[in-house]
C-alpha cells in the first residue's frame, strides 16, 4: 500500500475485495441494460486502467483536475463501510465503459434473508462523472446513467479528495443504517398493497402533478415499471404491489442534484405511505383515498 492509499483509508483497517456475486440475488450486479458497449469487469480490471495525470493551472500552479484512482476509491469505500457496519462484504460487481474511462461498481453487505445493504459507486477518468457513492437497501447503478441510493455523495476530482472522502464516507456509513431499517419496514408493509397498472399510473401522475417529480422522471418511472412487470429488468421489482411502484417512482431521482433528491424522496415516501392506507387495488379501478399535502423544505 502506498502513502496515498493510506491517506484515503484514514486509519480504517484494510478489507480485501469480495468475490463477484454468484447470482443477481439482492440485485447485486451492475446493470448493463441500455449500455451495449460496456464490459462487465473484475476488480483487477478496474485497477489496471491507467490513471490520467493531474492538470495544473499555469497561473497558480495548483491542480485543477486531480483524478482519484478507482482502486483507492473502491478500497476506501469497502474498508470504511466494513469498519463502521462491523460487517464483511458479500460480493462486488464492476463494469467499465469507454475503454475504462468510466467505472461502475456495487458492493453488497449482509442485511437480512431477502435483502442486502449495498453501496453503489461510479467515477471516471474523462471528467464525465465525478466521484459518486450511494448506499441503502435498494440501490441501483446502471452504465446507462441510472444511479440511486437512500443516501448519496458526490465530489469532484479535486486535490482535496483524499482529505474529504474518508470523512464523507464515515458520515454516510454512520447515519444511513437506521434510515435503511426504517425504509425496510415500510417496504415490507407495502408489499401487501396490490397495485394494478392503472393504480400506478395514477400514483405517478399525482407525483408529477404535485411537482414531486419532473416530467423526465415521470417518463423514467413508467419505463421502469413496465420493464420490471414484463421481466426485462428486476424480477424483485416486478410484482404488482405498491412496493414495486415505489421502486419505479424513485428510480428516476438519480439525475437530480443531491439537495433535490432528498426532498423529492421524502415527498414520494410520504405520498406512498398515504396511498398505502387506501388498501390498494389489483383491479383496473383506482381506489379512493384522502391526500393531505405536507411541505418538505
Amino acid at each position: 500500500m502506498n502513502g496515498t492509499f493510506n491517506r484515503l483509508l484514514d486509519g480504517a483497517p484494510y478489507v480485501a475485495p469480495a468475490p463477484p456475486p454468484s447470482s443477481d440475488a439482492y440485485a447485486a450486479t451492475v446493470c448493463l441494460i441500455g449500455a451495449p458497449k460496456v464490459l462487465r469487469s473484475t476488480f483487477d480490471d478496474v485497477c489496471a486502467v491507467p490513471v490520467p495525470e493531474a492538470t495544473i493551472r499555469a497561473d497558480s500552479g495548483n491542480e485543477s483536475y486531480s483524478p482519484l484512482p478507482y482502486k483507492d476509491l473502491m478500497d476506501a469505500t469497502r474498508s470504511i463501510f466494513a469498519e463502521r457496519l462491523n460487517l464483511e462484504p458479500l460480493s462486488e460487481s464492476y463494469a467499465l465503459a469507454r475503454g475504462g474511462k468510466q467505472m461502475f461498481a456495487k458492493v453488497v453487505f449482509p442485511f437480512n434473508e431477502s435483502q442486502g445493504y449495498s453501496i453503489v459507486v461510479r467515477s471516471s477518468y474523462d471528467r464525465t462523472i465525478s466521484n459518486q457513492v450511494g448506499c441503502g437497501l435498494n440501490t441501483f447503478v446502471c452504465a446507462n446513467g441510472m444511479f440511486r441510493g437512500t443516501d448519496l455523495l458526490k465530489l469532484k476530482h479535486t486535490a482535496g479528495s483524499y482529505e474529504r472522502i474518508p470523512a464523507m464516507l464515515r458520515e454516510m456509513a454512520d447515519r444511513t443504517p437506521r434510515a435503511v431499517r426504517e425504509m425496510a419496514d415500510r417496504l415490507a408493509s407495502w408489499v401487501g398493497v396490490p397495485m394494478a397498472d392503472t393504480f400506478f399510473y395514477a400514483y405517478a401522475g399525482i407525483a408529477l402533478g404535485l411537482e414531486y417529480i419532473t416530467p423526465t422522471q415521470h417518463s423514467s418511472a413508467l419505463k421502469y415499471w413496465h420493464a420490471c412487470q414484463v421481466g426485462d429488468l428486476h424480477d424483485a421489482h416486478g410484482t404488482s404491489t405498491l412496493s414495486s411502484g415505489f421502486q419505479a417512482l424513485t428510480g428516476g431521482l438519480h439525475r437530480a442534484p443531491p439537495q433535490s433528491v432528498f426532498q423529492q424522496f421524502a415527498q414520494v415516501d410520504d405520498l406512498t405511505g398515504r396511498l398505502a392506507d387506501s388498501g390498494g387495488s389489483a383491479l383496473t379501478e383506482v381506489p379512493a383515498f384522502t391526500l393531505e399535502i405536507e411541505d418538505f423544505e
